[in-house]
Formats: C-alpha cells, structure tokens, sequence
C-alpha cells in the first residue's frame, strides 16, 4: 500500500510538471528527481553546483549558493532560464526544508516547477492583486450591492446594504428569494425574471418586510433608486441578478460619490494605462474611457462609432482581425477576441496595445449586440521583452567571440612562438655563417609577428575600456607612406611589386600620424599576405576636406558576402592565413575615432582596394 501510495504521488508531480531534489551542501551536489534528470538530459540522478550553474542561460543572474537556512530563507526561491537538450525552460525553484543527517550534514530539500516565463508568474501576481482590490472596491462601495444565484436566491452583499437595511449580519439575509420580496413592485419582479434590465425608484416601507428576513429596524422608511441587471458568462447564459441600491434622501451625496468613484476610475486608469469602452453593434453607439481612447491612438472628441469598425490608426494585419471579429460578432459566431496589437501613432512611433473585446450580451431582437473592449498599453512590456532578447543575443555573441578568440590566439601565438623556440634553440650549433643570419632572420620574423599580436590585442582593450586617445600633430603624409613601404620590404613576396605615389612633396596635414601609420600598415600587410604576384599600389591625395589612401592589390579577391564581415573581429576571408582577424576592426575603430571611414571594393580573382577617408586640416 505504501508502494502504491509513492507511485501515485511521483505520477501527481510528474503530472504537475512538479520535480524535488536534495542539496548535499558538504558535497556540493544535488540529487535530482526524474523529471529535472528528463529534463536536462543527465546520464545519473546527481550533478555538482558547478556543472548546474552552467544550465542557467541567464548570465546576469549569480549562480545558486547556499547559506546558513535561516539566512536564506527570505530568499529561498528563485526563477531560472535553463539550457536544456529541449531548448530554453524556465523553472521557479523553492526550498522547502532544511535536515541534517546521522554524521551531521546539512541537506536542503527543495521542489521545481516547470513553468512558461517570469511573465507568467508576474502575471499571476498581478491578477490575484486585481482581485484583491476588486474585492476592496466591492466591499467599500458607497452604494449597497446585492447578489444573487440564477434563481434568484441572495448569495452575497456588501457592507453598504447591511448599513442601509439596518443589519448585523449577512445571515439575516442570506437565502432569501429575490422574487418573494414583498416590497418589490410585481412589474419589477415581472421584467427581472425575463433578464431585463431596470432602473427605477422606490419608496421601501420597512414595516411591509414581515417574516421575509429579520431586520433591527421595523418601522420607517427609505427612498431607494435602484438598478437591476443580469450577468452571463461566456456562453452567454444568465448567472447572477445583481441589484444595486442608493438611498434616495442622499441623492445629491450618492451622485457626488459616484462622480468620485468615477473619477477615480478615470484616475487609475491613465496611471495603470488600461481604458474601457461600451459598444452597441446593432445600434452603433457607445462611449469609452480618456485611457481607451490613448491606447488606440484616437482623439477622445470623436464619438466611439467614428472609430469602432474603422480603427484607422490600428496597423492594417491587426486591424483586420479586430474587423473580422466584430463581423463575426454580429453573425453570433464569436464571443471573445483577445490579441497584442500595433498602434501607429501621428508622430511616425509605433506603441504597443493588448485589446480584450467581449460580447456581454446578443440580443438583436432587442436591438442590442453589446460589445466590452478593455484595452491596456504594453508598450514597456514589449520594450524590456525586446531587451532581453537583444541581451540574450549579446551573452550567445559574446560567448562565440570569446570561442572564436581563444581558438586564434592559441593558434597565432603557438606558431611563431613554436619558431622563436625552435630557430633559437639550433642557432648555437650552427657554424655556416649564412644559415646562422637565415634563423636570426628567422627569429627577428616570428618575434615580429608576435609582437604585433600582441599589440592588436592590448589595442582591443583600450578600445573597450575607453582607453583610446589621439594624439594630433602637423606631418608629411608623402614620408608616412614612404616609411610604411619600408617597413613592408622584407615581407614583399618574390613575384609582387610594392609602389607609393600621390602626395605631393612639401604637403602637410593635422592628425594623429601614429593611429594612421598604424591603419596603412594594417592594410599594406593584409594586401602582402593575399597577393602571390602582381602588384600592391599605395596612393594618397589631399583636398580641402582631408586625405584619402588607397590600398590596392591583385591578389585573390575577397567574396561579396565578407565584404562587410572582415570588419568583424576574427573574421578572415582565408582562415588558413596568418592574423586572428583583429587588424581590419581595430583600423576601422581607430577611423571611427577620427571622424573618418574606411571601405572596400574587390572583385574575386582580380583584387582588392581598401579606401580610407580622414577628415583633417591641410596645407601646402
């Protein structure tokens, strides 16, 4: 029986989407039930702290840590973002109780939910919330309310009907037949059992009350106005007669209080953004809160049916449903409508709407097909929905640069280093003079290489930390690209020629000549490096305006789909190529910084040519 009794309690968890599991705190390990094994695809029922810690998607949030219980208890549950075989879940985990066992170790044991969004949970929040204060208004509503089930036996009341018809307790009352009150008017009686509505005024004679409930008061009397009306449910079947009462002697004092109470309304409405709306279809009229009208970006001065069936500044795919709900509404097809829609706003802007459309009561025998629409703005939920989605797509980028990163450097570095290494280690045993400047050579090449690296990667840092200044001063652009050819001398491959011509001597421009040696240098290396014969051109010229610097090679083309890629970090057109793809970001950071840009235009095959534009004062 026992047996029996655990089976059936693990197949109601599993039911629930519910899983447990036991935290060894001294071990640093969890014991997980079969559903979180499920879940997240574990070969064994145990998984340490550290390899859960990486399941949580979301890297914002620190990853679980247990404390002493009593200090952990106000903060004992949490939501996660899992990563699972499955795709992303999200989870709500809660610690239940904390045991030790026999050698004294503390084990946390807890329960996890499976559940659809943070949203969600927030959304349960804020209805039972709702509740609460639609219980609050009821309860407190300076008019007395009535309750009563489809046959018209009372099931509730508020304080105000209690005070108004001298009461101590709802027990006096409750069970009572609507239709046997007789003080009621017997036409009144009449149109509340055909569900019509009805407002009318009464004189309420207590000393007619008799044996029909007991009340303090037995003599007197009071001036009521009342209404009744009848509630439905979705499928449009009577559920409740509500009936509200005023005292009429405090006519003047009950309108003012509902004037109050409905701008108060109004109030709450435009700080929680929600607005609502009344809607005859047959008879195409109706009104709507300030907050409906904002939501749907209409002007509040026009009359509700110049915008219901139209909604003009409703985006077309939304609009259409909302039409094509309304038509079938009239038809008597459809009861609901429930959709996130987009407002189109005079200013250009696009803002967000959640619309809710209900039909209350179908009735075009009567001349009535009421239509409810409570709209709320949720443009910020849609905001930080968008947000997150962009942070998530950073954390997943940021997680491939740094693979990406890792794998080049460990490659780059291991290579020259590999030489440095190794050249270093013969050079001693080596007796043949011209072998022995050969390794120097060599050595002097990768340490180079290796230099440069590093460089590219203390320059990345700057750049992220805000580090990267310009230093400006007046220099001949003709001698930079004279000194940068130098430089690329030892690295001209046998078949290619290595040519500067443009500026004119004697010209003088105002900019950082360093970050500028360093962008040509960048790019008379890449154009070495991908040209197996033929040429590399450098040219310049200068205007009013600033400089511009081609680079030119008829080396092997790059494709049009990475025109724009290899200015991403570790991208590189031949992955087989020296470099981990940092000099082309880092030249177009350092243009940027200036004020000026850098393109290029290549045909596969034929060659490419790199255009740099700076922005700087000149003269001749």
């Amino acid at each position: 029986m026992e047996e029996l009794k655990h089976e059936l309690l693990v197949e109601l968890l599993a039911a629930a989407n519910v899983g447990w599991w036991k935290a060894e705190v001294e071990k640093k390990r969890y014991v997980c039930s079969k559903l979180i094994v499920d879940l997240l695809g574990l070969p064994q029922p145990e998984i340490s702290f550290e390899d859960f810690n990486r399941y949580i998607a979301d890297e914002t949030r620190p990853p679980t840590e247990f404390q002493p219980f009593e200090k952990l208890y106000p903060q004992r549950e949490g939501v996660y973002l899992l990563r699972t075989p499955h795709g992303h879940v999200w989870t709500r985990s809660k610690i239940c109780m904390e045991k030790t066992d026999e050698n004294g170790a503390v084990l946390l044991y807890g329960l996890v939910e499976i559940i659809e969004s943070p949203e969600s949970v927030s959304a349960r929040q804020a209805l039972k919330e709702s509740e609460r204060i639609l219980h609050n208004i009821y309860k407190n509503l300076p008019v007395g309310i009535e309750l009563y089930d489809k046959n018209g036996i009372l099931i509730d009341l508020n304080d105000k009907e209690m005070e108004l018809f001298h009461l101590k307790s709802k027990d006096a009352l409750m069970g009572i037949n609507l239709f046997e009150n007789p003080i009621f008017p017997p036409h009144m009686r009449e149109k509340i059992r055909k569900h019509e509505d009805a407002d009318f005024a009464f004189r309420y004679d207590f000393a007619k009350i008799g044996a029909y409930y007991q009340t303090e008061k037995r003599e007197g009397s009071i001036d009521l106005v009342t209404k009744v009306t009848t509630l439905y449910d979705e499928h449009h079947n009577p559920i409740n007669f509500l009936l509200i009462h005023a005292d009429h002697t405090e006519e003047i004092v009950a309108n003012n209080r509902v004037q109050e109470f409905e701008n108060l309304f109004e109030l709450v409405g435009d700080y929680a953004k929600v607005g609502y709306a009344y809607y005859n279809l047959y008879t195409r009229n109706g009104y709507a809160s300030k907050s409906w009208y904002h939501n749907v970006g209409e002007n509040e001065s026009l009359p509700v049916q110049d915008i219901a069936g139209i909604y003009q500044h409703i985006h077309p795919e939304d609009r259409e449903k909302i039409i094509g709900f309304l038509r079938n509404a009239q038809r008597g097809l459809k009861h609901k409508f429930n959709r996130e829609v987009r407002i189109l706003r005079g200013d250009g802007s696009c803002t967000w709407t959640h619309v809710n459309l209900f039909v209350r009561k179908y009735a075009p025998e009567e001349g009535m097909i009421e239509i409810v629409s409570i709209n709320y703005d949720i443009t910020t939920l849609k905001c930080t929905e968008e947000k997150l989605t962009k942070a998530l797509d950073k954390v997943e980028e940021v997680d491939r640069m740094k693979s990406a990163f890792i794998d080049s450097m460990s490659h780059e570095i291991r290579t020259p280093l590999n030489a440095i290494v190794g050249f270093s280690s013969l050079l001693p045993s080596v007796e043949n003079k011209a072998d022995q400047e050969e390794f120097i050579k060599l050595i002097k090449h990768n340490t180079d290489l290796l230099l440069k690296l590093v460089n590219d990667v203390l320059d990345v840092a700057r750049m992220e930390s805000g580090g990267f200044d310009l230093k400006v001063a007046w220099f001949d652009p003709a001698e930079l690209m004279q000194e940068c050819v130098e430089d690329e001398k030892q690295n001209i491959p046998p078949q290619v020629v290595l040519t500067a011509a443009g500026f004119p001597q004697g010209c003088m421009v105002e900019a950082d000549r360093t970050r500028i040696k360093q962008v040509v240098s960048n790019l008379l290396s890449n154009a070495l490096k991908n040209t197996r014969k033929g040429e590399v051109e450098i040219t310049g010229r200068v205007d009013e305006e600033g400089i511009e610097i081609r680079v030119s090679d008829t080396g092997q083309g790059i494709p049009a789909d990475m025109l724009e890629r290899i200015f991403k970090r570790f991208e590189k057109v031949d992955s087989f190529q020296q470099g981990v793809g940092l000099g082309l970001p880092i030249s177009r950071a350092i243009l940027q910084k200036m004020g000026g840009k850098i393109k290029v235009e290549s045909t596969v095959g034929i060659g490419s040519t790199f255009i740099i534009q700076i922005p700087c004062k000149t003269h001749s």
